[in-house]
């Protein structure tokens, strides 16, 4: 089906494959795994994907789970007692197969950027800010691969980068002078196959905050 995998939802095959039966941790490893790879190729957002794997790792029975993925293409798994059996994806903090490719960058020149909406993180993007600052809002963005690295540099200025609860992020100091990174990441919601974002900052006379969306007020 030009270039897709046979689409196969992991309710249809098996005999023993029964909504009603309740599922194991092994298969609530499975779904956030295919759900990893969803996000990789860019079906679902990140907002998207810490919904649904929230929704699988709270999950009691296989019905619920295979509503999670049933609008997914998934490789045609081999049913059994254990679940459903996924094509392996790369381990949580690996580099996937891809070519390295030039890094994309977005300026922020004696003025401000906001990137927000369903937007694309290339595998590798740079973000430069001088007397100025980006607003970088990561919740309905799609990834080009389970791992995306960010390079933010700023010069009297700076960026804030929003990132979804349950991501994974990986902060490698670059250069502060006169400046820093402050990370506000809740690392108890990050799942073992939660898509990764490394940030890499150069500043001076600047900063960088990196941080989880506020939750939203249950109303009354």
């Amino acid at each position: 089906m030009d270039g897709e995998h046979a689409v196969s939802s992991p309710t249809m095959d098996g005999p023993d494959r029964t909504p009603e039966i309740r599922v194991s941790d092994k298969e609530r490893n499975d779904i956030a795994s295919l759900l990893n790879d969803a996000v990789g190729e860019g079906r679902i957002t990140l907002d998207e994907y810490t919904e649904r794997v929230g929704q699988a790792y709270a999950a009691t029975t296989r019905g619920e789970l295979d509503v999670l993925i049933a609008d997914l293409p998934v490789a045609r798994s081999v049913m059994g007692e254990g679940g459903p059996s996924p094509v392996p994806v790369a381990a949580p903090g690996t580099e996937v197969d891809q070519p390295e490719g030039k890094r994309k960058w977005r300026m922020a020149i004696m003025g401000g950027d906001s990137i927000k909406g369903r937007w694309r993180v290339r595998r590798r993007q740079g973000f430069f800010a001088l007397m100025g600052g980006d607003e970088i809002d990561m919740r309905d963005a799609q990834l080009d691969a389970p791992v995306v690295e960010l390079v933010l540099v700023s010069i009297m200025g700076g960026h804030t980068v929003v990132v979804p609860k349950g991501v994974r992020v990986e902060h490698e100091g670059g250069f502060n002078l006169m400046g820093g990174t402050d990370i506000k990441i809740d690392e108890s919601a990050v799942h073992p196959h939660s898509p990764t974002v490394r940030i890499r900052s150069y500043s001076f006379m600047g900063g960088n905050e990196i941080k989880n969306p506020k939750e939203k007020k249950k109303k009354k």
